[in-house]
């Protein structure tokens, strides 16, 4: 009925307005189209009727661009193809209704395809077949108002599973900085996603972060508490980056929990707010349930309560830098090459190691002098009990670092360490990590 309505109401005007309005569409609105798509080739720009028998009319354009041959495409021609479709602006917004009367088939194409009224500006009412990216960016650049709710489409959009997830990587992106008013569309896009889908809604979750709202940050702190940890842990990891969207109560809660200490402890020293974690992180320490949840507790600790002279433990300092001297070529991921090959491509493994010795000589002189047990002892734990998950890391490496750390734990009051060792051993959760510390007592022991 209202379409009905809508060919009446333009069928009048076409005939009113048949001196006024021109036959085609301003040559500066085409350039600007033209200079829009710089990579594509327009193939088609024609006039096509709005209504049979009316002087009104519509401008259609068709612009084209081959894929290139290092991009992996879905569309058998590999082509991709835009339609523009002017009608001028009579001072009547057709809106969406117009969509369905003109004809938009297009060969296959290399992205999700949609059609969309775009708005009014340029003095004409736009509608476009694209991909989302390119109807969100054409919407922008023309600077068009009103036309489709582009926040509904997006929060659509991001169910979308096309080429690479690309029209979904654009909707989450464009949902940056929208605030609140966009976070009802995006759970309810989440809410039909689970109903569809066995994977975690990761995209809405990622959307709902960039909107950096206060309801975002609520509506993530539920998907913290869900039973598939998987979509917990995403929302947990989101919350703990910037920026912050929860409360100081929620991140005291977490701080308990190994994987974010550190990540907390950030959070409220960006807050300036420190101070209220000491009490926490002293029983934390009393019952550390890592190893790196020890190690970066005694530091924040040592921090929060130095009145703002912290400037850091000397001992982790010592420790970093000889982990990092003693790198060889290889052995990580982007090491330094410091000990030159010989012609056959392999170093002498006697010469590296005395080397290797003279470089981190004065590190080790550094960490010996130290009069602080228990940063010295955290310090060499890190390295002793060293397991990276990494698998790039070479295996000589972490033997080396785990037999240093030994080296370094050796020097130290054994009694002392062996109170340590003893309320690691009665605080881990990990099997993992409760396994690599029996090793490394047992190690300890060999003296």
């Amino acid at each position: 009925m209202r379409l009905r309505f809508l060919f009446c109401l333009f069928f009048c005007l076409g005939i009113s307005l048949r001196a006024a309005i021109p036959p085609q569409p301003d040559s500066d609105t085409l350039k600007k189209i033209e200079l829009a798509f710089p990579d594509w080739k327009q193939v088609a720009s024609e006039r096509c009727a709005v209504l049979r028998g009316s002087d009104l009319w519509a401008w259609k354009v068709v612009l084209e661009r081959s894929v290139s041959p290092d991009i992996k495409s879905d569309a058998p021609s590999r082509k991709g193809y835009i339609v523009i479709v002017l009608v001028p602006d009579t001072g009547i917004d057709p809106g969406k209704d117009f969509v369905d009367i003109f004809n938009w088939e297009t060969p296959d194409n290399d992205l999700k395809q949609f059609v969309l009224y775009l708005g009014r500006g340029r003095g004409y009412f736009w509608y476009m077949k694209s991909d989302a990216g390119r109807l969100m960016n054409t919407q922008a650049h023309m600077k068009l108002a009103g036309g489709e709710n582009m926040d509904a489409f997006m929060a659509k959009a991001l169910n979308v599973t096309d080429f690479e997830l690309y029209t979904s990587r654009v909707a989450v992106e464009y949902f940056r900085d929208r605030g609140d008013k966009c976070v009802p569309l995006i759970l309810e896009s989440a809410r039909l996603w689970q109903l569809e889908e066995n994977t975690p809604p990761i995209q809405h979750l990622f959307a709902l972060k960039l909107t950096g709202s206060e309801e975002a940050g609520k509506a993530l702190i539920k998907f913290a508490a869900s039973k598939d940890l998987r979509t917990a842990h995403q929302a947990l990891r989101l919350l703990v980056e910037e920026p912050y969207l929860a409360s100081d109560s929620f991140y005291r809660r977490l701080l308990k929990h190994p994987e974010y200490t550190g990540s907390v402890v950030n959070i409220f020293r960006a807050r300036k707010k420190g101070a209220v974690l000491v009490p926490d992180l002293q029983q934390i320490l009393k019952e550390p349930r890592t190893i790196r949840q020890y190690t970066e507790t005694l530091a924040a600790l040592r921090e929060l309560q130095s009145a703002g002279k912290f400037t850091g433990l000397p001992e982790y300092d010592a420790v970093n830098n000889i982990m990092f001297l003693m790198m060889r070529m290889g052995e990580t991921p982007e090491t330094i090459k410091y000990i030159p090959l010989d012609a056959n491509g392999k170093g002498s493994t006697s010469k590296l190691d005395e080397k290797e010795r003279q470089r981190i000589a004065p590190y080790l002189a550094a960490f010996r002098k130290s009069k602080d047990f228990e940063a010295a002892f955290a310090a060499a734990l890190a390295m002793a009990a060293f397991a990276p998950e990494n698998k790039n890391i070479a295996k000589t490496y972490t033997e080396r670092v785990r037999k240093l750390g030994l080296e370094l734990m050796r020097g130290l009051p054994a009694e002392r360490v062996y109170d340590k060792l003893a309320l690691l051993e009665r605080n881990l959760k990990d099997t993992r990590e409760q396994a690599n510390l029996r090793q490394l007592k047992r190690e300890f022991g060999e003296r």
